[in-house]
């Protein structure tokens, strides 16, 4: 009980009320439930039978122990993947678990009340693997899945905490969602859903007073604890990170579907929707839109996201965002080119021997890899981005980035299992590019920059002998080492 008050006065002393942000509005940027006439909606019901042949499975006995959304649950599932047992004296790392969870509720609660699917088990009237709380959950909306968005939520924050660790972590965050199928109390297209939401949690967060303070201390704790000391720069002078030290997809992300699954059904059903779009006269908005989301340049993503953004995204008119965008721009497509490489799966128009809506990149992209999407990874990634920069513009910038996804179906580049894994490893490298002090810094500076001011602020007489401490609330010794942005006598000041 001490514990728990203690982590409440120190949520609101670092990140100040918890009212302070809105939660992200799932209605404005995820697509709902499927209709019951949809093929998504027959994947749905295959995976709700492949769930039930699991319950006798030792599988079926993790989906189980993964079935209560209490920070207890994911304490312990973590505990299993770091070696280090976080519910036992790692108090900093409880209290910024318990500060998620509340956010998580606020957010679960928000889009249950825009969206509602009824429960596998309560639809077919059947028993679930965990009777006794059929009657709790049977009126509530399955849709977003809980169990998927905490579970990927805490994947994310623990890859900023551990990312020497960070595809096994993803790995176990993923796993989440397909307990939640198992135990009959979600349908797939909730676990997706979910996994998203979560994306969006964790920019928000990412704008929340102190919440940086709060994982880099939480980070320290970890690295105490497991003697494990994770650098915290990498890459060069194009990237914050090489695609070597980023999360290696193939390593926590589900195969590509079987050709005789009902995943692979879904697939095609949407890629002759895609077909449909691009030569129906009543759609040529949107086919147009997906033509000119083709080019996959950082220029390109400036231009597509700035009138949502709420101001231009460039080299001249914002510097720092758009040198931030320029460094962090390679690795979305960086980021799926080891999962592409090792299924290489044949591209729709490849594997229909079929033309695409922009033949110029037919044969480039021929002999490519096709799972997952760098473009539905690239426009996600930086949509995440840009939504900690300006959190009000959060629900359009994402509900844009989705479109940019779904325009790779329509120009038959991709198949929707690809976008939809895309997003996935957007939503992983956004958490390993916190792991970098100069990630952080830029950040810092694009958020300086759009507020109308500047990040770099000349360290005045009267604070020449304050004490300096790193934008992590790290004090430095003397005078710092490295350039950067650094805080003296409650300024940020520039080294």
């Amino acid at each position: 009980m001490k514990q728990k008050l203690f982590g409440l006065i120190a949520t609101i002393l670092f990140c100040g009320s918890l009212n302070a942000q809105n939660v992200p509005n799932a209605a404005e940027f995820l697509s709902g439930p499927p209709a019951g006439n949809s093929m998504q909606y027959i994947k749905d019901y295959f995976q709700y039978i492949w769930g039930k042949s699991q319950r006798d499975t030792d599988r079926g006995k993790q989906a189980e122990s993964d079935f209560q959304t209490e920070i207890s649950t994911y304490l312990k599932a973590y505990s299993d993947v770091l070696g280090v047992d976080l519910t036992s004296n790692m108090p900093k790392i409880n209290i910024l678990f318990d500060y998620c969870m509340t956010y998580g509720i606020q957010t679960q609660t928000k889009a249950q009340e825009a969206f509602f699917s009824r429960r596998p088990y309560a639809r077919f009237n059947e028993s679930s693997l965990i009777p006794s709380q059929e009657s709790n959950y049977r009126n509530s909306s399955s849709y977003p899945a809980s169990q998927a968005l905490f579970g990927w939520m805490y994947a994310m924050i623990l890859t900023e905490i551990a990312p020497n660790l960070q595809d096994e972590i993803l790995e176990r965050g993923y796993g989440f969602g397909a307990s939640s199928v198992i135990s009959g109390y979600h349908w797939d297209s909730d676990i997706y859903a979910g996994f998203l939401l979560a994306s969006a949690l964790v920019a928000r967060l990412h704008t929340h007073s102190g919440f940086n303070g709060m994982v880099t201390a939480a980070r320290s704790e970890y690295e105490a604890k497991s003697g494990v000391h994770n650098p915290t720069s990498g890459g060069n002078e194009n990237v914050y990170f090489t695609n070597e030290e980023l999360p290696d997809g193939y390593k926590y992300l589900p195969l590509p579907p079987d050709s005789l699954s009902a995943f692979f059904a879904c697939d095609m059903s949407a890629h002759q929707d895609g077909i449909v779009t691009r030569t129906d006269p009543a759609q040529k908005e949107a086919a147009q839109t997906a033509l000119n989301d083709i080019e996959y340049s950082v220029d390109n993503f400036c231009s597509v996201y700035s009138p949502y953004f709420g101001k231009e995204i460039s080299a001249s008119a914002t510097p720092q965002i758009y040198k931030l965008m320029d460094r962090v721009h390679p690795s979305g497509n960086g980021a799926t080119q080891s999962t592409k490489a090792h299924y290489m799966r044949l591209r729709p128009y490849v594997r229909m021997n079929e033309g695409t809506a922009y033949p110029p990149d037919e044969d480039d992209l021929r002999y490519t890899g096709s799972y997952p999407s760098g473009h539905a990874s690239g426009s996600w990634l930086h949509a995440l981005v840009l939504a900690e920069i300006n959190p009000d513009a959060e629900e359009e910038l994402l509900a844009r980035a989705y479109q940019f996804g779904q325009g790779r179906v329509i120009t038959g580049y991709h198949w929707q299992s690809d976008v939809d894994m895309g997003r996935l490893i957007a939503s992983a490298v956004y958490a390993r590019l916190h792991t970098s002090t100069e990630f952080m810094e830029q950040i810092e500076r694009a958020k300086q920059e759009y507020k109308g001011g500047s990040a770099i602020r000349s360290v005045k007489a009267d604070d020449e002998n304050a004490q300096i401490y790193t934008l992590e609330g790290i004090p430095v010794e003397g005078q710092p080492k490295q350039s950067g942005i650094y805080i003296q006598g409650n300024k940020k000041v520039a080294y």
